[in-house]
């Protein structure tokens, strides 16, 4: 799929969400990063040993892990977030992990996760993980589904899979103005560890990491992504 595509599949899909106005904003800035990008973006973790799992029942969803044979479902993944289009069969042929909560046939959110290699777009960063290391790369809740706990509990089910395989840390992030992800790393018991400062000024990319000392707290909104 090419750029134009997907830029025209994000408008729709932020039209949908919040308007024409915030729409229009957010096109204008993607077309602006072709020349100059500018970001904060916040690393987080949570060592699973020191975890307790508490996993809440909920027979709204059906929660799930699934394949690369489920093309139905990653079509719908592919559809919430553009950035994964095309890309989410092979993440998981190579042995990453999505946990899917389906209302019916229809996908209401969902975690990915990757081991042994990630890579951040939105920092333009490749990072090698350890083996006892995970990292999510996206959790997203369908809007029809926000605000009903749905993304605490797609984390807490990550966090009781990922124990089971012998992991001992996962991390993740987001950029610092995302509350509501942020909102929710703090509430299921992830740290904010570090701040990275990415400028790209026509391919020149600058990296400044800002370690954060203390954790934070808060509660659960919205929408999540990381």
């Amino acid at each position: 799929m090419n750029r134009l595509t997907l830029y025209c599949r994000k408008f729709k899909r932020n039209l949908c969400d919040y308007g024409f106005p915030v729409a229009v904003k957010k096109s204008l800035f993607h077309l602006l990063r072709l020349f100059y990008e500018n970001r904060v973006y916040r690393i987080y973790t949570i060592r699973l040993m020191e975890w307790k799992s508490q996993t809440e029942t909920d027979d709204r969803f059906e929660f799930r892990f699934i394949g690369p044979e489920d093309r139905q479902i990653i079509g719908q993944i592919e559809a919430m977030e553009e950035w994964l289009t095309g890309r989410v069969s092979e993440k998981l042929t190579r042995g990453g992990l999505c946990l899917v909560a389906l209302s019916g046939d229809s996908v209401a959110g969902f975690n990915l996760v990757a081991f042994k290699e990630v890579h951040i777009p939105l920092v333009s960063l490749t990072k090698r993980l350890s083996e006892t290391d995970a990292w999510s790369e996206q959790i997203t809740v369908n809007r029809a589904y926000r605000r009903s706990g749905l993304g605490t509990k797609l984390r807490q089910r990550v966090f009781q899979e990922l124990q089971r395989r012998g992991i001992k840390r996962l991390s993740g992030g987001s950029l610092v103005y995302n509350m509501s992800n942020l909102q929710l790393t703090r509430k299921v018991g992830f740290r904010e560890i570090a701040d990275i400062h990415y400028t790209n000024w026509i391919g020149a990319k600058k990296y400044k990491c800002v370690r954060i000392r203390e954790a934070r707290c808060g509660d659960e909104t919205g929408d999540h992504s990381s």
